[in-house]
C-alpha cells in the first residue's frame, strides 16, 4: 500500500460520492484529512451544515485515522482562506489538495439566471483556484505538493451543462500552468475526468443509463486519485479519464494541417478537410 503517513490532505466536496471515497482512500494510507463539505444539495443552492462532513470524519477515525470536518462552501477567497487555515490549525501543514467540490444545474445556456450561473462557476472552478493559491506557498516551502483537479467529460459537449462544463474546462489552463510552475518544487498537478455513479445523476430519467452506471462505483475513481496524490506519482500537467477500473490519459493532439503561405478564406474552404484530418496528429505540449 502506498504510504501517505505524515501527509496532510484537503479534500473538498468530501461528504459524499467521489470526495468521500477519496478522503477514505487517503486516510487508509496514513494521510490526515480535512474533510470539506458544505452539506447541501448537488445544485450548490440548497443550504446544508457540518453533519455531512462530520460523518466522514467519524468513518476515518473508526479506521484509526485523523481528520477534521469543515463546512465552508467553496467558491470565494474567504472560504478558501478559512479551509486553508483550518487545515493548518489542525495539522500544521498541507501536502495534498483534491479540488473535488462542485455542483450543477442542468438547463440551456440562456435559461440559467445570472446569480445561479455565478454560483455554479464558483463552486466548480473559482473555489478550487482560490484554494490552490492558498496552499501553493506552503507546498513550495516544503518542496512537495500533490494537487488533483476533478474535471468532467461534459466539457466535450453535454447539452444542458454549459456553465458546469465551462467551469470544469477552466481547470485545463490552471492545471497545465500550475504544473509548469510547480515541477521545480515537486508540486505535481493533474486533472481527473471521472465517470462514477454519484448524486449528480439524480433526476436522470434513463433506466438503462442508471443500470449501466452501476459498473462505475466512486471508490474506483478515488483509488486513482490516491495514486495521483502520492510521492510515487511524478506525472504533472496531465489529464486522465478514470472510471470503472480504467485509467486512460487524455491529451491534446494537432493535425498535420493545411499550409498555404498565401492563405485565403477560399483556399481554406477548398482544403478544410486536410486541415481537420487527424491521421498524422502529433501530441502537443506547452511548447507546441
Amino acid at each position: 500500500m502506498l504510504d501517505l503517513s505524515g501527509r496532510v490532505a484537503i479534500v473538498t466536496g468530501a461528504g459524499r460520492g467521489i470526495g468521500r471515497e477519496t478522503a477514505l482512500a487517503l486516510a487508509r494510507r496514513g494521510a490526515r484529512v480535512l474533510v470539506n463539505d458544505y452539506g447541501g444539495g448537488a445544485s450548490a443552492a440548497k443550504p446544508g451544515g457540518i453533519e455531512v462532513a462530520s460523518a466522514v470524519v467519524e468513518e476515518i477515525r473508526a479506521l484509526g485515522g485523523q481528520a477534521v470536518a469543515d463546512a465552508h462552501a467553496v467558491g470565494t477567497a474567504g472560504a478558501a482562506h478559512a479551509i486553508f487555515s483550518a487545515a493548518i490549525e489542525a495539522f500544521g501543514r498541507i501536502d495534498i489538495l483534491v479540488n473535488n467540490a462542485g455542483g450543477n444545474i442542468t438547463t440551456g445556456v440562456e435559461l440559467l439566471d445570472d446569480a445561479r450561473a455565478e454560483t455554479v462557476f464558483a463552486s466548480n472552478f473559482t473555489g478550487g483556484w482560490m484554494l490552490l493559491r492558498k496552499c501553493w506557498p506552503v507546498m513550495r516551502e516544503a518542496g512537495f505538493g500533490r494537487i488533483v483537479n476533478i474535471m468532467s467529460g461534459s466539457m466535450l459537449g453535454l447539452a444542458g451543462r454549459g456553465v458546469y462544463a465551462s467551469a470544469k474546462a477552466a481547470y485545463l489552463g490552471l492545471t497545465t500552468v500550475a504544473a509548469a510552475e510547480g515541477e521545480a518544487h515537486d508540486i505535481r498537478v493533474n486533472g481527473v475526468w471521472p465517470t462514477a455513479q454519484t448524486r449528480l445523476m439524480d433526476g436522470i430519467d434513463d433506466p438503462a443509463l442508471i443500470e449501466r452506471m452501476k459498473a462505475f462505483p466512486p471508490h474506483l475513481v478515488a483509488e486513482a486519485i490516491a495514486f495521483f496524490c502520492s510521492p510515487e506519482c511524478k506525472a504533472t500537467g496531465e489529464f486522465y479519464d478514470v472510471g470503472g477500473g480504467k485509467v486512460a490519459r487524455i491529451a491534446f493532439a494537432q493535425s498535420g494541417g493545411f499550409n498555404d503561405p498565401e492563405l485565403t478564406a477560399e483556399s481554406l474552404a477548398a482544403n478544410f478537410e486536410v486541415a481537420r484530418d487527424m491521421t498524422d496528429a502529433a501530441l502537443m505540449d506547452g511548447e507546441s
